[in-house]
């Protein structure tokens, strides 16, 4: 009998699958002729460079549409820093890992540099960039360039500054107070050390009494009282000091005044003690010593004065604002750098007194994203300019207490440090974080901040 003719279709079929399985994993487009259309080329995209990973440019970086530019990002910090929680990590309320999110997301293709950049030729639009590790350059071209640097702890080249002090602006920078006042309080625990000098090393002073400066005296003082002594029943309470100095008459001049006064009072009763028209005039490695040639003794001086220009800054042939930022345009354009862009606390705004915080730049980054994605032909869009928003300021000053203030209403006390850790908590950009923040909040209020060893959960 003649054979069946099912196998034959059968084997039609699987040669037809397999040749357009081949032309789908065929690298060129002319091995597929004939079996399916030839794609067009794709647009070639827009190269955007953005410099730094602070709250500017890493809203710009997240925002900003990957499929409409070849976005490449260059900074020495591979990491956005959740900054107004970094005190909270010196003390060990939170942990490091828990305010940092990477630069590099898997969902957003794009390249990255550990590099800083040293200097910008606008008109052959190239930077020039020095690695992180090495002292070797490299040169980067750009079509829009989005310059968000940030701006470096101001010393106002005060001796022994740089050399004594500790600032309180990136990671590495609370890694070394929470080191550093675990080696004073085990340095004080010797029982050879006579009453004098337990009184030096156990003596923090903070310079500044601004947001960052106040926030960081509440948190040592919390982590002083409640737990750290615990540890070290040896050590006489009332040898441990908290001073903060301030060179004006007044501080927080950003709150309402009435607010800061219930501030100081719950600060003061906290052990903490605040110096108005106190200036000083040198750092040394055993304490500060004022304009007056008062001497203070201390283990410990954290710098928070102010803010300067960074050396790229200083350097970029174009027009300084009154304090030194790049003069940018109110849709934040560099004049004359054609495709230029500046934001954050290396810019400054015309006709803006903006003050240097991280609720401005983001705002700025956000603004800046979408002016970028927006069509050429989009006129509204394109000529839409930068407004910030004023969403209210806060601040933590010790024992559950905080200052809440914005338009609609203003307090102090512990209904506004809820409102503080929950704007806070919201405003954290991984899901990870925002269950994990909340996590140690509760680990430390149920049992205590877990007491740091040098060189082990430090460096976590």
């Amino acid at each position: 009998p003649p054979p069946p003719l099912l196998p034959f279709p059968i084997c039609v079929i699987s040669v037809m699958l397999a040749v357009s399985r081949l032309a789908s994993y065929a690298p060129h487009a002319s091995f597929r002729r004939g079996f399916a259309k030839t794609t067009s080329p794709e647009k070639k995209k827009e190269r955007l460079v953005v410099l730094g990973s602070g709250w500017g440019s890493y809203n710009v970086l997240t925002q900003v549409d990957h499929t409409k530019y070849d976005v490449t990002a260059v900074s020495p910090r591979n990491h956005f820093l959740f900054t107004p929680l970094l005190a909270s990590t010196t003390v060990g309320t939170l942990d490091f890992r828990s305010i940092v999110e990477p630069i590099r997301k898997k969902n957003k293709p794009m390249h990255y540099y550990m590099a800083e950049c040293v200097d910008v030729d606008h008109k052959n639009k190239e930077i020039l960039c020095q690695e992180s590790h090495s002292d070797k350059t490299f040169s980067l071209p750009y079509d829009k360039l989005v310059i968000g640097v940030g701006a470096s702890s101001n010393d106002f080249n005060i001796p022994g500054v740089k050399e004594y002090a500790y600032f309180l602006k990136e990671l590495k920078h609370a890694r070394a107070i929470r080191s550093r006042i675990v080696e004073l309080f085990e340095k004080a625990s010797i029982p050879t050390r006579t009453i004098e000098q337990q009184r030096a090393l156990l003596h923090v002073v903070v310079v500044g009494a601004g947001p960052t400066g106040v926030e960081f005296a509440g948190e040592l003082s919390d982590f002083f009282w409640r737990d750290l002594v615990k540890y070290f029943p040896e050590i006489p309470l009332q040898e441990v000091k908290i001073t903060i100095l301030e060179g004006s008459k007044t501080i927080l001049s950003a709150f309402d005044s009435k607010l800061v006064s219930r501030a100081v009072t719950s600060i003061t009763k906290a052990g903490v003690y605040i110096r108005t028209d106190s200036i000083v005039k040198e750092v040394t490695a055993h304490g500060v010593r004022l304009a007056d040639n008062t001497f203070i003794p201390c283990g410990l001086v954290v710098w928070s004065t102010g803010i300067g220009p960074r050396p790229l800054v200083k350097k970029l042939d174009v027009a300084h604002g009154s304090h030194g930022g790049i003069s940018v345009d109110p849709q934040l354009r560099v004049p004359g750098a054609d495709d230029v862009f500046a934001l954050g606390d290396c810019a400054e705004v015309e006709g803006m007194n903006l003050p240097a915080t991280a609720q401005v730049a983001r705002q700025q980054g956000s603004y800046l994203a979408r002016k970028l994605n927006a069509s050429q032909t989009d006129k509204r869009k394109m000529e839409e300019k930068f407004v910030f928003k004023f969403l209210g300021i806060m601040l933590y000053a010790g024992g559950q207490k905080s200052i809440f203030e914005s338009k609609y209403f203003g307090g102090f006390g512990f209904f506004e440090w809820i409102l503080w850790r929950s704007v806070y908590l919201l405003s954290l950009g991984s899901i990870q974080n925002r269950f994990q923040v909340p996590a140690e909040w509760l680990s430390t209020a149920l049992f205590e901040r877990c007491f740091p060893v040098p060189g082990v959960d430090i460096q976590s």
